[in-house]
C-alpha cells in the first residue's frame, strides 16, 4: 500500500510543479515587429441608390502599402440622415503598418479610432 501512496504523492508534485512554471512563461515579445493600424476610406454608396465601391477596389489606391487585411464596416459613432442620397456610413477598412499612416492620409485614408 506505501508504494502506492508514495508513487500518487510524487504524481501529484510533478504536476504541481508543472503547472506552477508554465504559468510563469512570459510570451516573447519581438521589439522589430511593426505596429499595424487601421484606415478607412468611404465606400460612396448613397441612401436609396445603393452601390459602393467593395474594398478589392479601393485598394488599388493603396499601391505600393502593404495591406494585411480588407474588409467593409459601418462606420460607427455617427448618425447620418434618412434621405435618399445621403451618405450611408459604409466604409471600406484597411489594416497597414503605422509607418505607412502618412502616406495613406495623403491619398485620401483616415485612422479608424478604435470603438469600446
Amino acid at each position: 500500500m506505501k508504494p502506492i501512496f508514495f508513487t500518487a504523492l510524487s504524481a501529484s508534485v510533478l504536476l504541481a510543479a508543472c503547472v506552477q512554471t508554465s504559468g510563469t512563461a512570459k510570451p516573447e515579445t519581438n521589439p522589430q515587429a511593426e505596429e499595424r493600424v487601421q484606415i478607412y476610406k468611404s465606400d460612396g454608396s448613397r441612401q436609396c441608390e445603393g452601390g459602393g465601391i467593395s474594398p478589392e477596389a479601393i485598394k488599388s489606391q493603396l499601391q505600393g502599402i502593404r495591406v494585411y487585411a480588407a474588409e467593409k464596416q459601418v462606420l460607427r459613432g455617427m448618425m447620418f440622415p434618412a434621405v435618399c442620397g445621403g451618405q450611408t456610413g459604409s466604409i471600406n477598412v484597411y489594416t497597414i503598418a503605422e509607418q505607412d499612416l502618412p502616406e495613406a492620409e495623403k491619398r485620401g485614408f483616415s485612422i479608424l479610432k478604435q470603438q469600446d
